[in-house]
């Protein structure tokens, strides 16, 4: 009998914790979607672009660009752009400059750079004349990101690696 009243008493607790708590989680402020698109990669000697396209109608998010480029001997330039369909709150794109170190196998981050703009449908952004070791792989990449009152639509590009004069 004493174990029953022990049941029942960690029964409700957990029930009445669980009610709680659920609503808590379930929440939820602003809607976050990405959507559909498919990506145009150009790859020359020196210079390296993706172009990403959207092609879900309706939606705010129309285009996303990165690239990097050889901007002579141990420098490297990045940009970014990301265009919406229509004037949004705001538009942004983060631009993160990797380096691998053994070969193009695998990247880390040296450099990020963000830009935004507020009520407007695109947002350009670079760094030009960085500093970089010759012969080391580097690539760019690229967060596109546009809210409109309570959605955020948001992509990402990334370019293929190139080797730094």
């Amino acid at each position: 009998m004493k174990n029953k009243s022990i049941i029942n008493k960690v029964f409700v607790s957990v029930a009445l914790i669980s009610a709680l708590w659920i609503p808590s989680v379930t929440t939820v402020n602003a809607e976050e979607i990405k959507p559909a698109g498919y990506h145009e990669y150009i790859t020359t000697e020196d210079e390296a672009i993706d172009h990403w396209y959207g092609i879900a109608r309706g939606t705010y998010l129309r285009e996303g660009i990165c690239g990097i480029k050889d901007a002579g001997t141990a420098k490297v330039s990045v940009s970014g752009t990301t265009t919406a369909h229509a004037v949004c709150d705001t538009v942004k794109v983060g631009v993160y400059l990797d380096q691998s170190s053994n070969g193009g196998s695998s990247f880390g981050t040296i450099g990020s750079y963000y830009f935004s703009e507020e009520n407007t449908s695109s947002c350009h952004g670079s760094k030009a004349n960085i500093a970089v070791t010759s012969g080391k792989v580097y690539r760019a990449r690229a967060v596109h990101s546009v809210k409109k009152g309570s959605i955020t639509e948001t992509s990402d590009t990334c370019t293929h690696a190139m080797t730094a004069s």
